[in-house]
């Protein structure tokens, strides 16, 4: 049971959530210098006196770099993340991925997300941050060339590449990381799953290649898709820090990975209103399409999900379950 004292809290730690999600979705500069300072002050609780000082100093241009975007019309998109594989070296229960319940483990062709990446690219003016997940990244033979075609357009503030840290990158990965100055998101797991994580940081240090350890003690509970969730899926979306996630998969841009892994899945039904289909759009389609996206305020997919907010429950991170598929 709550504590009197929480249930009067409440009120204002819904009010508190709704603001912030909303000030991070609506200004796209803002979201992403809180992203980038983020990264280094989830490495250390002392780091993150020096990174709010960091935020106040840099928020100013970010409000004014926003004025002149919404000025000139320009669509500016503060994180997209490309699902580029869903092979994996674990197995987590609770996987944001949710690669225990796939049905097939393999890599995205590089086609495919060539055709992807420059579609989106062609119907926007910036990205602040590209982040490239799986799956384990590292585990995809093009990501090289994944990586430099991210780079290439001009369009893209940095370049993020998501590992469990159980993967040591070859050479043409390394020199790509490298050429293009990218940050390398290795997630922060018991020692036993990542027992080269030390040579890997080495190996990056050694590159010049920027990384992160990040911590995490717990992650969320996304409840089960396989029924409807109680309570208001509009209430939860209105808090949910999902939906500051948005991610291409397989052609279509969602607003968070719940609703792309799942449809694509077959998972929960298929909603063309949650999504915008790559293949299918001009650039001034797109920016409508964009623009619908963002007034949403609930998605289908928060009917079958608990969300990222601040009632989520919590669960161990990276339990191993057993593969579903021996051969993947």
């Amino acid at each position: 049971m709550k504590h009197a004292s929480e249930k009067l809290a409440e009120p204002f730690v819904r009010l508190f959530w709704k603001a912030q999600i909303g000030v991070l979705r609506s200004c796209p500069p803002v979201c992403g210098v809180v992203t980038g300072l983020s990264m280094g002050a989830a490495n250390s609780p002392g780091l993150w006196k020096k990174t709010l000082c960091q935020l106040a100093a840099q928020m100013p241009r970010a409000v004014l770099e926003h004025g002149r975007n919404r000025h000139d019309k320009r669509v500016v998109l503060s994180r997209v993340s490309f699902a580029i594989t869903a092979r994996c070296t674990l197995n987590c229960d609770q996987c944001a991925a949710h690669i225990p319940d796939l049905k097939e483990h393999k890599d995205i062709l590089f086609d495919d997300l060539n055709r992807d990446i420059r579609a989106l690219l062609a119907c926007v003016d910036y990205i602040y941050i590209v982040y490239l997940s799986g799956g384990e990244t590292l585990l995809h033979q093009n990501l090289d060339q994944l990586v430099r075609l991210c780079a290439e357009s001009g369009k893209v503030g940095s370049v993020n590449v998501l590992t469990n840290g159980t993967i040591i990158p070859d050479a043409k990965t390394l020199a790509a990381l490298r050429e293009v100055n990218a940050v390398v998101r290795i997630s922060k797991y018991e020692p036993i799953l990542q027992p080269g994580v030390a040579q890997l940081k080495q190996v990056l240090k050694h590159n010049g290649i920027r990384y992160t350890h990040e911590s995490g003690a717990a992650w969320n509970d996304m409840g089960s898709s396989d029924r409807l969730r109680e309570g208001s899926a509009k209430r939860r979306f209105s808090v949910c820090v999902n939906q500051l996630c948005v991610i291409c998969y397989y052609g279509k841009l969602h607003l968070c990975g719940e609703s792309a892994y799942l449809m694509r899945e077959g998972l929960i039904p298929d909603c063309e209103e949650d999504y915008i289909n790559l293949s299918d759009v001009s650039p001034v389609e797109f920016r409508v399409q964009w623009r619908r996206l963002l007034k949403k305020r609930v998605i289908s997919a928060c009917s079958y999900c608990l969300g990222d907010t601040y009632k989520t429950p919590k669960v161990p991170v990276a339990v191993q379950v057993k593969r579903r598929d021996p051969n993947c």
